[in-house]
């Protein structure tokens, strides 16, 4: 079972966010957090299986204060059984990031850290309106290490207007100059919801780049090690799927692997989302709404052919694919679904990775998953 818990807290609003985030609403913390830990109490109380990874997002994890984390962790343990490996990550902005907030958390249980540094080009980390320096990335990151996290992430956002192959390989080069495992590269999108999209002066002019650098990224990153294991992501230590599941050491992001493998997860915080069975249920996004009834959702009913698109949807944007059982669940006609997955594999668009008790439909090109999957998700 994965554990998401979201705070919802930011110092600014990034003009990409579309995320459920909050400024200016500091006085509301404590509030929240007793809100959230009445939440973690009601959702993990009847809940059996082990959690295996826990994923703090937002808005800005490292807005909250070290000492909030007490209460939240205590929740946490006192409430769910935790894998003795159980992956515990937490999304940090650079320039709220200090030694002792990282050496409380790590004390806490939390071993993993995903810092948005989004670029080191000081026009294009003004464009989209973050409020670090480049300068300061560099030591501040260096805080996690000295901390004693060895497993840190960076976000990298590309495809940009500013964006030309110069400066995408600088980022990429400081970025590997960072002691760190594991890199997610972002082409920018304008999604409802943010500022850029709403702001339809700026909207009216061309936000996103002509050009597609995330080819180009890529070959950087897997020069440098970093394998791409799914469409955004690139772990340090593993070579695309090879032929099994990555061993304990991996980097790869254990708690997005289990969206992306259609694993159960509980949701917890303003606006979290979780799933159990064919249920999806969401909390409140409102800080008041939350704050006044934390453990209330909005339910959603999802059919298995529901589930069974979600998850060829996202399986075929990892290395790992998607079990041929899911696409047999599917698909009714099973001489058409042969058809179709005998044109992908003679196009040379798919090949099928085999183990010992599953067949997995792999995308060749990770960038043309989506198209793959809705092609297939036509003819089903």
């Amino acid at each position: 079972m994965l554990l998401y818990i979201h705070i919802p807290f930011c110092s600014s609003k990034c003009g990409y966010c579309a995320f459920n985030s909050f400024v200016d609403r500091e006085n509301e913390i404590e509030a929240y957090v007793r809100a959230l830990r009445e939440d973690i109490h009601h959702s993990l109380r009847g809940n059996t299986q082990s959690i295996t990874s826990i994923f703090f997002g937002g808005g800005t994890p490292n807005f909250l204060d070290s000492k909030h984390y007490d209460g939240i962790f205590e929740s946490i343990y006192t409430n769910a059984s935790v894998a003795k490996d159980c992956e515990i990550s937490l999304e940090c902005n650079v320039n709220l990031l200090n030694l002792a907030w990282c050496k409380h958390l790590l004390s806490l249980g939390a071993n993993r850290l995903s810092v948005g540094i989004q670029s080191f080009d000081e026009n294009k980390l003004a464009f989209l309106q973050r409020e670090h320096k480049a300068k300061d990335i560099a030591l501040n990151v260096e805080y996690a290490f000295s901390a004693g996290f060895k497993n840190v992430s960076c976000d990298l956002i590309t495809n940009t207007p500013l964006d030309s192959k110069k400066v995408v390989e600088a980022d990429i080069t400081n970025a590997l100059n960072l002691p760190i495992s594991h890199i997610s590269v972002y082409a920018l999108s304008i999604d409802e919801g943010s500022r850029f999209a709403l702001d339809s002066k700026r909207f009216s002019q061309d936000l996103e780049s002509k050009d597609d650098f995330c080819f180009f990224a890529r070959e950087l990153l897997e020069k440098a090690g970093f394998y791409q294991y799914e469409v955004s992501n690139y772990a340090k230590d593993s070579k695309l799927w090879a032929d099994s599941k990555p061993n304990g050491n991996s980097k790869q992001c254990k708690h997005n692997l289990g969206y992306w493998q259609g694993k159960e997860y509980i949701g917890c915080g303003a606006g979290a989302v979780g799933r159990l069975g064919n249920r999806r249920v969401k909390a409140y996004p409102q800080l008041a709404n939350y704050i006044k009834t934390p453990h209330k959702r909005l339910i959603e009913a999802l059919s298995q052919r529901d589930l069974c698109m979600e998850n060829i949807m996202l399986g075929l944007r990892c290395a790992m694919g998607v079990k041929m059982s899911v696409l047999e669940e599917l698909f009714i006609d099973k001489a058409a679904m042969e058809k179709h997955i005998g044109f992908l594999l003679g196009g040379g668009k798919c090949h099928i990775r085999k183990e010992k008790s599953e067949d997995f439909l792999v995308a060749n090109e990770l960038f043309l998953s989506d198209e793959i999957a809705l092609w297939l998700l036509a003819r089903a």
